[in-house]
């Protein structure tokens, strides 16, 4: 149960990383007439940040959300109650 809510509240941390990189301001400060490897910035950011979030999306799914084992965790033998 504190596995699932771990892996719970990392993904209520990525919507708010989301959230706050999809936000009006933080998109304006993109929104420019430059282009970067002949693509404009704005869309540059907008699907560079698209893929970040999908990708940490993967890695959350996909991670055991145990960080470490404790040596008196990893006993074999032991019954947790």
């Amino acid at each position: 149960m504190i596995d699932e809510k771990l892996k719970t509240s990392r993904f209520v941390a990525l919507f708010f990383f989301g959230h706050f990189l999809f936000c009006y301001p933080v998109m304006t400060l993109f929104n420019e007439a430059a282009v970067f490897l002949g693509i404009p910035i704005f869309f540059f950011f907008m699907f560079s940040a698209w893929l970040v979030l999908i990708g940490l999306m993967i890695i959350c799914a996909e991670s055991d959300p145990k960080i470490h084992l404790d040596e008196s965790e990893s006993t074999p033998g032991r019954i947790d109650s």
